[in-house]
């Protein structure tokens, strides 16, 4: 079981089945760029409720280049998509670590869609968490919106120069909060946000601290849109305001429910040796 066609056959099995084991007798002595050998679907203390990899972005049919769809990999349906325009589209990047990310120039935006009405990506109350690898580009004193989930910002990540030092802001039932820790605009970023116990959190693995800073108990509902935006606001009147991320952004996964610290360690480990970062 030692061949190069063996080792890519399972390579192969990890990048499109969520839940794949390797084999306890794979031979890893082939020079192949392996990635991880554990996947985020494996968490067994809480829900997987959206995953975006990579190997799940659909080019657009008429342009390789443009991100027309992405599509979840943790089974449970959820499609993302930007129907407006393609030049709206995010646009693949340049590879990091052979993996594309998607790109957003400040004018480019993707929404999931729910077609069956459930609300995946909702957590209503109750814990959630949200963990990405990210590489910011501009951040200004308009905000750069990362991650929202409806006009009233019932939840939203953003980014904003403050006094001089570009900062993180959280948003929960509209209510924000700037964190701490500046943003790191010179390499990726893995962060993880959301909420744990009733209370908001921002962590940074390159600096492995919650920022506590990040508190409340606000609800995060957006059962009404059923939507949630990745590279902007929901109103077409917000993303022509300026406010509109600029960046990459290579994976995210959504969970509902409580991730433990050595949840979000894994978390940061898949994305860390998935992208040959530190």
């Amino acid at each position: 079981k030692g061949s190069r066609e063996y080792v890519l056959s399972v390579r192969e099995q990890m990048l499109n089945n969520k839940s794949f084991k390797v084999p306890e007798d794979w031979d890893v002595d082939w020079n192949i760029r392996l990635g991880p050998i554990w996947t985020p679907a494996e968490l067994g203390s809480t829900n997987l409720v959206c995953w975006l990899s990579p190997e799940y972005y659909h080019p657009l049919d008429t342009d390789a280049d443009i991100i027309a769809q992405a599509s979840d990999r943790s089974g449970n349906g959820v499609i993302w998509e930007n129907t407006w325009t393609s030049a709206s589209c995010p646009m693949f990047t340049s590879p990091l670590n052979d993996f594309k990310g998607m790109g957003f120039d400040g004018t480019q935006w993707i929404y999931s869609t729910d077609e069956s009405g459930d609300g995946e990506l909702d957590p209503g109350t109750g814990d959630f968490s949200i963990t990405m690898l990210v590489e910011f580009g501009g951040i200004s004193t308009a905000e750069k919106y990362v991650l929202c989930s409806d006009g009233t910002k019932d939840f939203a990540l953003s980014v904003k120069e403050v006094s001089g030092t570009d900062r993180y802001k959280v948003y929960f039932d509209g209510s924000a909060t700037t964190a701490a820790p500046a943003v790191n605009v010179s390499a990726p970023v893995i962060l993880t946000v959301g909420r744990s116990g009733g209370d908001q959190f921002l962590k940074l693995a390159n600096l492995s601290i919650n920022d506590t800073n990040i508190t409340g108990t606000e609800s995060v509902d957006i059962d009404n849109s059923q939507q949630f935006f990745i590279g902007g606001k929901e109103a077409s009147t917000d993303r022509s305001a300026g406010n509109m991320f600029t960046g990459n952004i290579y994976e995210i996964m959504f969970y509902n429910g409580t991730l433990s610290t050595d949840d979000i360690k894994n978390l940061e480990g898949y994305l860390a040796h998935k992208y040959a970062q530190t």
